[in-house]
């Protein structure tokens, strides 16, 4: 399964050369990332309270620039799941312009669950299993 997050470029994400500046990319991927989680049924959950908090750190993220991207531009960041472990999972990234679909940029990311006092620990079972169903959708 994959999950496709929109993305309007803003004058905010140019750089000097008035394109997409190369670290905003990271930041797509973080917003398309939390869509496709909580699409899978899951979320980490910060705030305190009465329940286990749990939370994903960013262990790697890569990115390869392939086009520019400018202001006016809609982006569609496609994630998918690309492989889960016993306490991480990594996911790949795909940007395209959508107005006529040129590949901007692509990327990978690895992530590992930890607990309250921010250790890695094992997947919950829940989202173990909807991460994996999720790799041959």
């Amino acid at each position: 399964m994959e999950t496709v997050f929109p993305i309007a470029v803003r004058s905010t994400d140019l750089d000097g050369q008035r394109h997409v500046n190369n670290a905003v990319f990271f930041q797509y991927f973080e917003q398309a990332r939390l869509a496709h989680i909580a699409r899978l049924g899951f979320l980490p959950t910060y705030a305190p309270g009465d329940g286990p908090r749990h939370s994903i750190a960013i262990a790697e993220t890569a990115c390869r620039y392939k086009a520019p991207a400018y202001y006016g531009d809609t982006l569609l960041v496609t994630v998918r799941t690309r492989e889960v472990r016993q306490r991480s999972f990594s996911l790949a990234y795909e940007v395209r312009r959508e107005a006529d679909g040129v590949l901007v940029a692509e990327g990978e990311s690895a992530q590992v669950w930890i607990d309250e006092q921010e250790r890695p620990t094992p997947l919950p079972d829940a989202a173990r299993r909807s991460l994996e169903a999720s790799l041959g959708a």
